[in-house]
């Protein structure tokens, strides 16, 4: 599925790199066109509770989930491996 940018989106794995866990909010801001032995992939920008960038990285398609009516966001501190 392709995203539109600046959507906000909910990750489907875990990123250890980034401190970020399945199931956290990230904003779509750039598309990476796939190629022949890379699939399609975005930079999303994670932000902390009060608005302050925490990640830019790149995420794999797949690996972004749409937000629906039945999630609910919720709060937990950023552990930094």
């Amino acid at each position: 599925m392709k995203w539109p940018l600046y959507k906000q989106v909910a990750l489907l794995k875990d990123f250890p790199g980034e401190g970020l866990k399945k199931g956290d909010v990230v904003t779509t801001v750039e598309f990476l066109e796939g190629r022949r032995d890379l699939p399609n992939a975005y930079f999303v920008e994670a932000f902390n509770a009060v608005g302050k960038t925490i990640a830019v990285f790149i995420v794999e398609e797949d690996a972004l989930e749409a937000l629906t009516e039945h999630d609910i966001l919720s709060k937990r501190s950023l552990e930094i491996v």
